[in-house]
């Protein structure tokens, strides 16, 4: 096993080699090569309930669609128009587009936000492996964590696509790399802001320290087709951007900004 690593770490090096500040120094999961959880949707099923009364063993792999979907009959109305331009509503636009286009189609082997291969610096997306579509929202701004002290306010034209899509039974999930300790303010914020007024959303955070963010978007993937990611900074989409010596060594992923990736203002700052 240690000689297996080993071999897989000097692969991930020679494929970043130039590419990035310290190629020893990046962990296998943002090189592409990812390791399932020990109990296939487990980390999917913990982000449920995290932060609040509910315990994982109330969640089954089979209930997921009706924990992470909520029509809009549950919900209140957007304040505002559902945009349809700028960046809320680039992302509404492109989410709703990758739906299926008819009751006996699925989202299962199509691709996906993620990519297939990060240390290869392609835009060669991962396939989907369930058929719930997802879009992931990172709530960190760029080099810092989510405040907690932040006032309660949040942009409606965010609001209102994020219920949209809710409507569109496209789940929303949460990126956050406060700890589970931290989950039910994170929670109490969302709540607040409107962004999920009914505490039901999959909230990803770090269950332990050093947890990358990476494992959690490919533990999403084993439950979820993630059809869109959106955030303020490129490494809300994948960590490759956190180790990049030379940006323009990932320039062949530009065209994936406005597919599938979105840059939007920080959901609570």
């Amino acid at each position: 096993m240690k000689l297996v690593r080993s071999l897989l770490a000097l692969t991930t090096a020679a494929l970043l080699q130039g590419c990035v500040l310290a190629a020893a120094a990046i962990p296998l999961a943002a090189g592409g090569v990812m390791a399932s959880n020990a109990v296939f949707g487990e980390r999917t099923l913990q982000a449920l309930v995290e932060g609040t009364d509910r315990d994982v063993e109330d969640v089954e792999i089979g209930d997921l669609p009706g924990y992470t979907i909520i029509t809009a009959s549950e919900l209140p109305a957007p304040a505002l128009p559902v945009p349809s331009i700028g960046p809320y509503g680039d992302l509404r636009v492109f989410a709703e587009a990758a739906l299926p286009q008819s009751e006996d189609q699925s989202l299962e082997g199509s691709f996906s936000a993620l990519l297939a291969n990060p240390s290869a610096v392609q835009p060669t997306r991962a396939r989907c492996e369930a058929g719930i579509p997802a879009v992931l929202i990172d709530l960190d701004p760029e080099g810092g964590l989510m405040p907690l002290d932040a006032p309660r306010l949040s942009d409606p034209q965010l609001r209102a696509v994020v219920s949209h899509l809710r409507g569109r039974n496209i789940a929303i999930a949460w990126m956050t790399d406060r700890e589970p300790t931290d989950a039910a303010r994170v929670r109490d914020i969302l709540e607040a802001t409107g962004l999920d007024p009914s505490r039901r959303d999959p909230l990803f955070v770090m269950r332990f320290p050093g947890e990358q963010k990476q494992r959690r978007r490919r533990a999403l993937l084993e439950t979820h087709c993630v059809i869109a990611m959106a955030g303020d900074t490129r490494s809300d989409f994948d960590d490759l951007f956190l180790f990049l010596r030379n940006p323009a060594a990932a320039e062949a992923l530009d065209p994936m900004l406005g597919s599938s990736w979105f840059l939007i203002p920080n959901p609570v700052n």
